[in-house]
């Protein structure tokens, strides 16, 4: 559900639904065999080496503080976790990493895999405990955004509640709700941390009717609110109306939700991509200043998942339920690269997040099955 690198290109963290936190090192690429060499039972994935062990539900965002030593973890039991990845161990654990490679064992053996052979022995691994916990949210924690200068951060759950985070003195700073029976599917914070961009959505919330989404700039010192970027692109429509006089129309712009956001390392655009069950889930880069929309490229069949910058602005960077990793320029919006092969639709294990390394040249994305796919660049 949710990845990181840790102050380096060859050290990774991810997390998935059950709430499991692990971390690996990773080979160097003169070590890895050619992908057309590959497949998932050779046995080329490294073994987990840490497991951070303290979440008790799904890790939905992943994020680590610039200079590399604190992972930053939301999760759905509504808490936030500081980890000190060089910590010394406190344990051990058994994790299981290969139950496809048992499955696959047992059917060429012509039977199925017992629960005691699925689920253990693992492989025995060392842990350690978080150094913080947060407290504070009332529901599922679907967002989470650290500033690029770590001073700041940014959470948002399914109770539509935004709390903003002094990091060093690891307090809450303010706190603001969106629409009440909206979702916060998404955060993004300006390298200063002092802007902040809230997405919201929820598809039904009866019946009847539809909340209207949203997508607005605050203040995050007191949660101001500083601009409704939906009201620049719907000026006629009412966002305080129910949208099923509306709906499609917001549709047209929103999708099933913009459910991930990223502002460009200048702070002068956001990244907002169309989630959801789409036919094409777009990247809409919109000026934060305005709110104007300056083009929308990309697309992910069955709707985009997560976007990222790169640091130097020049390329945004898209995952979706199609498998593909989309890389476009932002100055004309063309695709210059794909990453991955479409799988023939959103049930064939689509990437749910996707993260750069420091040195911008390695790229990890997680996907629904279990996987964590690495690429690196020339």
């Amino acid at each position: 559900m949710a990845v990181a690198f840790l102050g380096s290109d060859r050290r990774i963290a991810a997390g998935d639904r059950d709430g499991r936190l692990l971390i690996w090192e990773l080979p160097e690429p003169t070590d890895i065999p050619p992908i057309e060499q590959q497949t998932k039972s050779v046995g080329v994935a490294p073994v987990p080496k840490l497991s951070l062990v303290g979440h008790t539900n799904g890790i939905s965002r992943l994020a680590i503080t610039p200079d590399g030593k604190t992972l930053i973890s939301a999760s759905f039991d509504k808490t936030i976790r500081f980890w000190d990845v060089a910590a010394s161990p406190s344990g051990f654990t058994e994790v299981v990493v290969d139950h496809e490679l048992r499955d696959a064992e047992a059917r060429r053996a012509g039977k199925k895999v017992s629960p005691d052979d699925k689920d253990g022995p693992g492989i025995k691994i060392e842990t350690i405990g978080s150094t913080h916990t947060l407290e504070g949210h009332r529901d599922w924690i679907d967002a989470m955004s650290l500033s690029t200068d770590g001073r700041r951060l940014l959470t948002g759950d399914q109770s539509s509640l935004v709390i903003a985070w002094d990091v060093a003195a690891r307090k809450e700073l303010s706190r603001w709700n969106g629409s009440l029976w909206n979702w916060i599917v998404a955060t993004a914070l300006t390298g200063d941390g002092e802007t902040a961009v809230v997405s919201e959505y929820r598809y039904k919330r009866d019946d009847f009717d539809i909340p209207c989404p949203a997508l607005k700039r605050f203040n995050v010192a007191d949660g101001a609110e500083q601009l409704d970027l939906l009201k620049v692109q719907f000026p006629k429509l009412d966002p305080k109306q129910n949208t099923y006089g509306s709906a499609q129309m917001w549709r047209k712009f929103i999708a099933n939700g913009l459910v991930a956001l990223d502002i460009s390392p200048d702070g002068k655009l956001v990244a907002a991509v169309q989630g959801g069950e789409t036919d094409n889930g777009q990247v809409h880069l919109l000026e934060m200043e305005t709110g104007k929309l300056v083009r929308t490229i990309s697309g992910h069949q069955s709707g985009a998942t997560d976007v990222k910058f790169t640091a130097d602005g020049k390329f945004v960077i898209s995952a979706g339920r199609d498998t593909v990793i989309r890389i476009c320029q932002v100055e004309d919006g063309k695709e210059v690269a794909q990453l991955g092969k479409p799988r023939g639709g959103q049930f064939k294990d689509w990437t749910s997040s996707i993260a750069l390394s420091p040195d911008q040249r390695t790229l990890a994305a997680t996907d629904i099955g279990g996987w964590v796919h690495v690429w690196t660049f020339g």
